[in-house]
């Protein structure tokens, strides 16, 4: 039998081959692809001016809701409404003219807004026949007929729509002349709106031009935009090309129709405007000869430089590829002559392979202990990670438990040591680490935030176990007690992986419940707390009162005492740390008030930093004793240099905002008239009397707020507003909320940073 020689061909011509090939079947599939095109094109080009016009109507519909916004607004406006009533009610003698100058104000605000596109806005008051606009007032007969004048909309038209019934109406554009100096006419749609029965209106006129260029698109000015009404009547054309009668009756269910060689698309909104766009045809097949020559030219360019680059790219490859081949099979590094960096970068990393191998394995193994961490945290936290390192215990869907360790240091004791809190950290988490492991196997301990360490006991186990671990840590923990303490919580038992965040959650509303104790506490569920710390009113000008006369004994006792009832109540850590914020608030506040320079008062912030740190009961009296000390030594000394008489009115509004006060009250106590405390007041402080009245009560009550469960009506009453409603608000006026959405809002916050 006769043996079948396979015809060998050199590696470049079977690459040329190749190429030829794939250019053959892309100029196939282009030519069949050119001639599918251009029977869709014009397809889509309709398409495309449909959907061109729906854009143009929805954004024309929201504008005109947007302008019809603008115009309730100022026909509602209380300068409009009560200038109107002046004219109905009084002799013309006896308006109020000066009125007019706060709705011109209004006016200019609204016309110079650039998104509205509004060239003027005019109130025209039939009661006086008085108009304003956004250059000033003038009487009716001048606005209409010789400043804003249109041929088709003189003074008897505008007198005639203050007897229409209809509220929003849009009126036909026309050429107005908007300047007596200026001869040319600029096309402005009048949108006007009045209540039925009403004698004023108010009519905004849209510069058409403008919102044209701003929502349609029309380049090569080849298409015609009109609106008609809701009686089909036309209202803006583009241009005058188009009649009434040339419009098609556009069939039942279709938005566009070919009529005497124009193509017109329709679009409806839902006020009943319609809008229409006119093509010409020719525009349509122009646009599909241009490209289709276009595409033409690009592809006979692209079939030539494919042939020429497919010839080079094939001797090009051919020269490099026995080399590459051959340092493949024999395992040595031979010199690449081919100029391609990807030829040598390949060779390169095929001799480095078996190594690199060796190499990523080896990294790979080390970091496991950190990827499994980082899921653990990933999880916790509720983070979706593309890492599917953890699949053991994801795939075993094991149940779990968390201990979580918070770790606070004691900055004074601790500050005296070499060791640094994250070294110090790290030693307590392998300690932790290590007798978790020896007592109960499969546990993993990480370092969740600086001073959070966590421990996953994966299977169910008894809680006396976990306790006897826990109290073995607690020896060893109080034994530092004087440099750091531990609050250890315990989760609940929870049956799946997914649980992970709702079980750290539950560890750290645990935490947050810890007792001011120098000692390491083990916590295996929440405790009822005591309702939240918060001075009274009276307690608040007591400490108000000492401070301003730089009585520190006096505010420390009563400091001091509150404690005390915290630390018999059990508060929690948590509790004593927003109890202090408040106090520094009320400290910098002070500073503000007797307007204490930041050099001299920069003395208070490490005190204040240090009152963050306390741990224990004894360290938050000496903190507090220390920062109310330099505090009310700071007003002693800038007393001296005050004002008496603001510091007398300072005084009196701190410690009696409860109780009626009064400027005539003041000012008999300092014997002067209240008018001239008025303007003092104003002069020394830059605020009114009222408003520092205010502001000390609307400060008291979102204390009062955020720290009790006082109901709203008894939070008015001890910050000396007697009236609910005046005490609503003021408090609204003040915070741009009501008391109740301050509470809530409030307790997410606090939820949120504690």
């Amino acid at each position: 039998m006769k043996r079948i020689r396979t015809k060998k061909t050199s590696l470049f011509f079977t690459i040329l081959i190749s190429f030829l090939v794939i250019i053959l079947l892309f100029f196939t599939f282009n030519m069949v692809a050119f001639a599918f095109f251009k029977s869709k094109y014009q397809e889509e080009l309709i398409r495309f001016n449909r959907l061109s016009l729906q854009n143009t109507a929805e954004r024309y519909n929201t504008h005109f809701a947007r302008i019809k916004s603008v115009l309730y607004k100022m026909y509602n406006d209380t300068d409009v409404t009560g200038f109107n009533r002046q004219l109905a009610t009084k002799p013309s003698k006896d308006v109020d003219y000066l009125q007019g100058k706060k709705i011109i104000e209004g006016l200019r605000t609204e016309v110079y807004t650039p998104q509205l596109f509004l060239d003027n806005i005019v109130v025209y008051f039939g009661t006086g026949s008085i108009t304003f606009d956004k250059e000033g007032s003038s009487n009716a007969e001048d606005q209409f007929n010789q400043l804003y004048t249109s041929g088709i909309y003189p003074l008897s038209f505008w007198e005639s729509q203050l007897t229409r019934q209809s509220n929003f109406t849009l009126l036909p554009a026309s050429g107005f002349q908007t300047a007596w100096n200026i001869p040319d006419k600029k096309e402005l749609l009048p949108i006007s709106f009045k209540l039925p029965d009403s004698s004023y209106m108010v009519t905004a006129y849209l510069d058409i031009s403008k919102s044209q260029q701003a929502f349609f698109d029309d380049n090569d000015h080849s298409r015609q935009f009109m609106i008609l009404d809701k009686d089909k009547a036309m209202i803006y054309r583009s241009s005058g090309e188009q009649s009434d009668e040339e419009l098609p009756s556009f069939a039942s269910g279709l938005d566009y129709e070919l009529k005497n060689g124009i193509y017109y698309f329709k679009e409806k909104d839902s006020e009943g405007l319609t809008y229409i766009t006119a093509v010409p045809n020719a525009a349509i097949a122009a646009q599909l000869n241009r490209l289709m020559v276009t595409l033409l030219v690009i592809f006979i360019m692209s079939i030539a430089i494919a042939l020429a680059a497919s010839f080079f790219y094939s001797k090009r490859i051919n020269r490099p590829v026995k080399q590459l081949i051959s340092s493949i099979v024999n395992g040595q590094s031979a010199d690449m002559t081919s100029s391609i960096s990807e030829f040598a970068f390949i060779h390169k990393k095929i001799l480095d392979l078996a190594e690199e191998k060796n190499i990523v394995q080896t990294e790979l193994s080390s970091k496991q202990s950190i990827l499994k961490s980082y899921n653990y945290i990933n999880k916790l936290k509720s983070i979706n990670t593309d890492i599917n390192e953890w699949k053991d215990f994801i795939a075993a869907e094991e149940s779990f438990t968390i201990v979580l360790f918070l770790l606070r240091f004691r900055s004074g004791p601790f500050d005296e040591l070499v060791l640094k809190q994250d070294r110090a950290a790290y030693y307590f988490r392998e300690h932790i680490s290590l007798m978790f492991s020896e007592k109960i196997p499969g546990c993993h301990t990480f370092q969740m935030e600086k001073n959070q360490i966590l421990t996953v006991i994966s299977g169910r186990y008894e809680q006396e176990w976990i306790e006897e671990v826990l109290q073995e840590l607690k020896i060893v923990f109080d034994r530092d007690s004087d440099y750091s303490l531990f609050t250890i919580a315990v989760s609940s038992w929870f049956e799946h992986s997914s649980q992970f965040n709702h079980a750290y959650r539950q560890v750290l509303e645990i935490v947050r419940q810890a007792r001011l104790v120098e000692e390491t506490q083990i916590m295996f569920g929440s405790r009822p707390l005591p309702a939240t710390f918060t001075l009274s009113p009276a307690q608040d000008q007591e400490l108000n009162a000492s401070l301003q006369a730089g009585d520190d004994t006096g505010a420390i006792l009563l400091i001091e005492r509150f404690l005390d009832e915290m630390a018999s109540k059990e508060a929690s850590v948590t509790q004593f740390t927003l109890f202090a914020e408040s106090i520094e608030a009320k400290v910098w506040k002070f500073m503000d008030i007797y307007k204490i320079e930041q050099g001299d008062s920069w003395a208070l912030k490490p005190l204040m930093q240090k009152l963050k740190d306390c741990c224990t009961l004894i360290e938050y009296k000496q903190a507090y004793r220390d920062l109310l000390q330099l505090a009310a030594a700071l007003i002693t000394e800038k007393k001296g240099e005050s004002d008496p008489i603001i510091t007398f009115v300072m005084d009196h509004l701190h410690t009696k905002y409860g109780e009626e006060l009064s400027l005539d009250y003041l000012a008999d106590k300092l014997n002067m008239s209240s008018a001239y405390l008025s303007v003092y007041i104003k002069e020394k402080t830059g605020t009114n009397f009222s408003d520092h009245l205010n502001d000390i009560r609307i400060r008291k009550a979102q204390e009062l707020l955020s720290g009790t469960d006082t109901s709203i009506n008894d939070v008015g009453q001890q910050i000396g507003y007697r009236n609910s409603t005046s005490f609503n608000r003021m408090f609204k006026k003040w915070t741009g909320m009501t008391p109740s959405e301050y509470r809530r809002t409030s307790m997410v916050t606090q939820e949120s940073l504690h």
